[in-house]
């Protein structure tokens, strides 16, 4: 069980209800802050959303808690041959092209089973 000494303070309580608000605005999502895991949690929606303003809040309620943030490495990755795949005993194929949908700054297959993207649901593609 973790150390909840950090919820008495005024700052760190504003900071948690900072989070609060940009979780529930970013995913739809209302999480307590008598929730048990409630640090833990937030540290995982600020890695799935991505947003820099849900990170900074939790940097600075991290800061109150007494957690030492890091820093998530992220890797890009630079097709050589775009358009194209490569095997090691084919030769290239041409790969499908796939439409994408741009929702939120960020690209989803407007396609998927048969079914036509509608949006998000709590972090995750709806498709319908």
């Amino acid at each position: 069980m973790t150390d909840k000494s950090w919820m008495l303070s005024a700052g760190a309580i504003q900071k948690a209800r900072e989070c609060i608000q940009l979780i529930q605005a970013e995913l739809g999502i209302k999480l307590k802050l008598s929730h048990p895991d409630f640090l833990s949690m937030i540290q995982d929606y600020v890695e799935l959303t991505d947003s820099a303003e849900l990170s900074e809040a939790y940097k600075d309620l991290a800061a109150f808690a007494g957690i030492e943030v890091q820093k998530a490495t992220k890797t890009t990755v630079i097709p050589i041959n775009p358009g194209k795949v490569m095997t090691q005993n084919n030769p290239p194929q041409p790969v499908q092209s796939e439409e994408m949908v741009t929702y939120k700054g960020k690209h989803y297959p407007k396609y998927r089973e048969g079914l036509t993207f509608k949006g998000l649901y709590r972090g995750q593609a709806r498709y319908a």
